[in-house]
């Protein structure tokens, strides 16, 4: 019919904008709740932008940290045998080369209050440096008269030592010691990154050259493809175009393990952008909810004078399309200020003075903008699609009640869902753990949300009997309101899902932490050397004033095979107790540890990582045979463990060690004493010009903080986040409970309800349904944590400390959060026309 064609869109012209101009005026007359989607859907995909994004954020800077010195180069070029130099000539000029720079290296010490730095110094000529990788300087100036005796150093290293730009600096280089000058303090950036200990120095290329004495050449040449070409393929033009067996290529670092462990520093915001979104869900469809039942009366209209349901719902869905693009455009600019000043105040903390990328890629920006959209789209069609296919007669009478599902079948169904969720990880396979831990994740999310509405009801008829207590009807009358009210509900809902949110992101986040950084967690050492240590040695830090135990250990690294594959790492020990206790060794059960101590020492056994012994497929009892090449004897697997204090794959007797494989010196060892740090003093005096690397477990932990704090610094202020989303959404929530509630309140203002009361009615019910969403929150999280770390279980070897402060803070700011919301609807009744809304409707 004519009329339906009148609101068909696809007609578009002077339709489409008597519709366009019908939005923007409601837009006008509705600012408050405007203003709450305006903010909701913007937030929610600036949130979203800044996890993609930081994610690949994080991946530039792990290649930054891999590669280290080589920069934008991939391949090094180097000789066969790694000794000699490689001519600078020895390159063919191919056009798949972009860019190449020679390196000469070489290894220095120094020396400073007992302590001991590896310096790796590197020389380069500045022309060819300077297109792969140039050095950034602290002052932001330019490297300039750089000649002669002369090094660049990295602030990391200078502030540690206190050394000031034209300082002079002595270095034992090949046994003599040589002094330098401090051109200038450079940024631990780009050529001075390292992912190992130590430092990086920079010199003059002629100067480095004529102290090692080696003739013309480079140590590797340093390669950048082309733009086009790939790694891979640049790699195999060279080997074909090198002479053969006069040079190795190459490639400089593994992009995929960069990628990988990017993504899991990355996966916590992800987390973040989930709960944020699942807020955002209910914070559009519960505003369309209270859009259409606004719109009801222009809704009949539209059908009575023949709009057809697909007319209305159109109309309805390009008001959401709006709000979905504004508040996606709207989303991206705050998302990149916060990702600059996130990853800028993370530079700051990492390693002093790492330059973070900032990475923004269009998957990155199409993404947020998409799901801006969709979410708007899809969380606004359930009440929009329902309100349309309301017949016109109800609604014009204004029956628009929803048809009720059985409580008894929502209880059911809800706690079968939850304790299903709960025993899910517990009885699926190791093998099966982390699908099984994500569906109880979402299982326990489903299946609290659904229980809600039951747990609400439950709570108002308690809360209403306590409050019958109190002086006055009014906490009464406010916990009665409560019951059956689905803008409490959905409060209630949403304060459980942020309030989770952030107890489950802190916990996790602050064992992260702990579990990083403090390696030595349950390991009894408090000090430990690693350098070449003989008897006489371990006998003068026995004799020193509070030492209580001291372990020295025999280490082979990469030196022995076991059945033909090698250890990266074996330790040698005299003491197999003391061992567990320093290292914190866990067994694979108590009885296999006590059977290892029973038998160590008495015979040629050996203990086993649990990783070495799956890939070995051994068991205890089995036979294993080590091999030095030049000696071969078999020996008895005692057990198997696991340490987060050492990455040592295999343990045996000291005396067999020296039987079977003749170790020159002791290469490490651990002490506990009551002054850990006087001792390290001493320790240090004691190895005199020898190269060691001796720490207190404080010193390490302290080190080691400092690098995964800034990493994930960001992770934690983005729980703020979270709760500012979970505010627009409680404000909107009151807002719609108070348009919903304004005639009864009218009325009660009519018959003698003065504004005090009616602040204290509102501000109870907030604060009970606040203090409801924290309870389930707290309980529910609770059931997460326990979750996550079963899942992670088998690949972590200590138990999360829970602390209640942390689930008591959350709670806290859940309810403030609340009751800071409860303030708009108070303001808004005091300025209610009392005539008007009782003639509402």
């Amino acid at each position: 019919m004519i009329t339906d064609n009148l609101f068909c869109l696809s007609l578009g012209g002077a339709t489409l904008n008597i519709v366009l101009k019908y939005i923007l005026t409601n837009l006008k007359e509705r600012k408050l709740r405007t203003a709450v989607m305006l903010l909701s859907i913007p937030l929610s995909s600036m949130l979203l932008f800044v996890s993609f994004s930081i994610g690949e954020s994080y991946e530039s800077a792990q290649q930054k940290m891999a590669r280290g010195m080589a920069g934008s180069a991939t391949l090094a070029v180097s000789s066969a045998d790694g000794t000699g130099l490689v001519p600078a000539d020895a390159i063919p000029a191919l056009p798949s080369i972009r860019a190449s720079a020679g390196v000469l290296e070489a290894s220095a010490l120094y020396k400073e209050n007992g302590y001991y730095e590896t310096i790796d110094l590197v020389a380069a000529p500045l022309s060819q440096l300077n297109q792969i990788n140039p050095p950034r300087l602290k002052n932001g100036g330019e490297l300039s008269g750089f000649s002669g005796s002369r090094i660049l150093l990295p602030d990391r290293f200078t502030s540690k030592y206190g050394i000031e730009k034209g300082d002079t600096i002595t270095l034992q280089i090949k046994g003599n010691p040589i002094s330098f000058e401090v051109a200038d303090i450079a940024s631990y950036d780009t050529v001075f990154l390292r992912h190992t200990r130590g430092a990086t120095a920079l010199l003059p290329l002629e100067t480095l050259s004529g102290l090692l004495g080696e003739g013309e050449g480079f140590s590797r040449i340093l390669l950048e493809p082309a733009d086009g070409v790939s790694t891979a393929s640049l790699k195999q033009e060279l080997e074909a175009a090198l002479p053969d067996g006069a040079y190795r290529v190459t490639e400089i670092v593994n992009e995929a393990r960069i990628a990988a462990d990017a993504r899991q520093k990355s996966m916590p915001f992800f987390l973040i952008s989930f709960f944020s979104l699942t807020m955002s869900v209910f914070i559009i469809f519960s505003s369309y909810k209270v859009i259409t039942l606004d719109r009801l009366p222009v809704i009949g209209t539209f059908r009575s004078i023949g709009a057809t349901r697909k007319t209305v719902s159109r109309i309805l869905l390009l008001e959401s399309l709006l709000y979905g693009c504004a508040g996606g455009l709207l989303g991206i600019p705050p998302g990149i200020l916060v990702l600059y000043f996130l990853l800028q105040g993370m530079g700051e903390n990492l390693s002093q003075g790492m330059e973070i990328p900032i990475v923004i890629s269009v998957y990155g920006l199409f993404s947020s903008f998409a799901v801006a959209v969709t979410v708007s789209l899809l969380s606004a069609w359930i009440p929009v699609h329902r309100a349309s296919r309301l017949p016109v007669k109800e609604v014009v009478l204004g029956n628009v009640e929803e048809e009720p599902v059985s409580r008894p079948l929502v209880l059911i169904t809800g706690a079968a869902l939850f304790f299903l969720s709960v025993i899910l990880p517990k009885a699926v396979p190791e093998n099966l753990l982390y699908p099984a831990g994500a569906l109880s994740l979402l299982g326990l999310l489903c299946a609290a949300i659904m229980l809600i509405p039951l747990l609400t009801n439950a709570a108002s008829r308690s809360l209403e009997f306590l409050y019958g207590f109190f002086p006055g009807n009014e906490c009464r009358l406010a916990a009665r309101n409560m019951r059956d009210n689905k803008n409490v509900t959905q409060n209630v809902t949403l304060l459980f899902i942020s309030i989770s949110a952030v107890i489950v992101i802190r916990v996790v986040g602050s064992f992260v932490t702990t579990y990083v950084s403090d390696v030595f967690n349950g390991a009894e050492l408090e000090g430990f050397a690693d350098g070449m240590i003989d008897q006489a040695f371990v006998d003068e830090v026995k004799a020193m004033d509070d030492v209580e135990k001291v372990l020295p250990l025999y280490v082979f690294n990469g030196k022995l095979q076991g059945n033909g594959i090698p250890f990266s790492r074996l330790e040698a020990t005299s003491n197999l107790e003391w061992y567990n206790t320093m290292f914190a060794l866990h067994y694979t059960g108590q009885e296999e540890k006590e059977q290892a101590e029973a038998v160590f020492g008495s015979g040629r056994s050996i203990i086993l990582s649990e990783d070495r012994m799956k890939q070995a497929g051994l068991s205890p009892g089995d036979t294993i045979r080590l091999s030095d090449g030049a000696s071969e004897k078999d020996y008895t697997v005692a057990g198997s463990f696991k340490s987060r204090a050492t990455d040592v794959e295999a343990v045996i007797p000291s005396d067999c060690a020296v039987t079977d494989f003749s170790p020159s010196s002791y290469g490490f060892l651990a002490y506990t004493a009551a002054d850990p740090e006087a001792v390290m003093i001493q320790i240090r005096d004691l190895f005199a010009d020898t190269p060691n690397w001796s720490r207190t477990v404080e010193e390490f932990n302290t080190d080691a903080l400092s690098t995964v704090g800034a990493f994930l610094q960001p992770m934690h202020s983005m729980t703020y986040f979270i709760l500012l989303l979970a505010a627009i959404g409680v404000i909107n929530n009151l807002l719609i409970n108070y348009m919903q509630k304004r005639r009864s309140i009218a009325m009660y203002k009519s018959v003698g309800l003065s504004c005090r009361q009616n602040r204290k009615m509102t501000l109870t019910e907030g604060f009970s349904s606040g203090l409801l969403g924290a309870l389930i929150a707290m309980f529910v999280s609770y059931q997460e944590i326990q979750t996550i770390f079963l899942v992670a279980g088998p690949k972590i070897s200590m138990v999360p400390r829970l602390e209640a402060s942390s689930f008591l803070t959350a709670g806290t700011l859940g309810i403030l959060v609340t009751l800071l919301g409860s303030v708009v609807p108070i303001w808004k009744s005091r300025r209610m026309n009392l005539i008007e809304e009782i003639k509402f409707e």
